[in-house]
């Protein structure tokens, strides 16, 4: 909990020396802007109140441990270099993007829109959408769909959880509650795996000069979307269906049907088994899936072959290329 708000809080610690530079300064007798003046203190003061809602939301979530959650606070945002997420909350309901808003004033929230003083907040639903859409790219497949972003209103304690643009909204006494309430999605392997994941890949001591809601600027990366070494992208598995329609074509239609078919499932099979992409087989259920179609277009090879069975200029060729259908490891 010690490290939740440190970013923010250098951030108003840098505006504030900032200012107290300009204003000795001006005492000196120099040139001040003061409309620059007034924008450092409006900035000081708008970085600690969010550094103090950081750090009641992260008090919010710290009673959850004892059910088997982990918190990470204050983590860096993936793919941006100078952004950072304010919470991240792994439990066996899923894995939350929390992110704290300590608004003052007059802050309503309905189904279509959240307003503050009248002004609509679109694009810090838009920053927490983002926000979490990046730490899901981080998981594997199987995990992706148990991520979900929540906009926490440290400012407005009792304000009951409402979906917005795909985020939750809730005041800071709501967060356990509902967090606790959602149905289990992972076990707690999964929930310590995921955490110490994160937990090494988030880490950072790089300055953050950008709350996590703020755009990123133009020359920016967008979050990342590269493959983990866990996820490798399925180019081979392309190439051993091609090179198998290649090897089959020896033969005919009938060859390619059968050899293709063959590498299917042998790709089907693997990704069944090891989790690991083939191809457009990118999750263990579609690549079960596969496994009949493949059978099928076996069994229809056979029958386009009819009793004479496959040549066996087609068995030669396998024996001496048979290297080529090798799945990927």
């Amino acid at each position: 909990m010690d490290v939740a708000g440190r970013g923010a809080e250098e951030q108003a610690s840098r505006r504030a020396r900032r200012a107290a530079q300009l204003r000795a300064e001006r005492e000196r007798g120099g040139a001040v802007d003061e409309a620059a003046l007034e924008r450092l203190r409006r900035d000081q003061r708008a970085w600690a109140a969010g550094a103090e809602g950081e750090r009641r939301v992260a008090e919010s979530l710290g009673r959850l441990e004892r059910y088997g959650w982990t918190m990470l606070h204050d983590v860096r945002w993936p793919g941006r270099r100078q952004a950072n997420i304010d919470h991240i909350a792994i439990g066996p309901g899923g894995v939350f993007v929390v992110d704290a808003k300590n608004w003052s004033g007059d802050v309503r929230v309905t189904h279509e829109a959240v307003r503050q003083n009248g002004y609509g907040r679109a694009s810090a639903l838009e920053g927490v959408n983002q926000a979490t859409a990046a730490v899901a790219a981080l998981l594997m497949p199987q995990h992706r769909s148990a991520v979900r972003g929540v906009m926490c209103l440290a400012g407005q304690e009792d304000q009951p959880v409402t979906v917005v643009n795909g985020v939750f909204v809730c005041g800071r006494w709501q967060l356990p509650e509902h967090l606790l309430a959602m149905p289990p999605r992972l076990t707690v392997l999964e929930v310590a795996d995921i955490a110490r994941f994160l937990a090494q890949d988030l880490s950072s001591n790089q300055p953050r000069a950008r709350r996590a809601d703020a755009p990123a600027p133009t020359s920016e990366r967008r979050p990342s979307t590269r493959a983990t070494p866990r996820r490798p992208a399925g180019l081979a598995g392309y190439v051993l269906l091609a090179a198998a329609a290649a090897l089959g074509s020896t033969a005919g239609p009938a060859g390619v049907v059968a050899l293709t078919s063959m590498a299917l499932l042998v790709g089907a099979l693997w990704t069944t088994i090891s989790g690991r992409r083939f191809a457009f087989l990118g999750s263990r259920s579609r690549a079960a899936l596969a496994i009949w179609p493949a059978l099928l277009l076996i069994a229809l090879s056979n029958y386009m072959w009819g009793d004479d069975g496959p040549p066996a200029s087609l068995g030669s060729t396998i024996a001496s290329q048979g290297q080529q259908l090798t799945p990927p490891l």
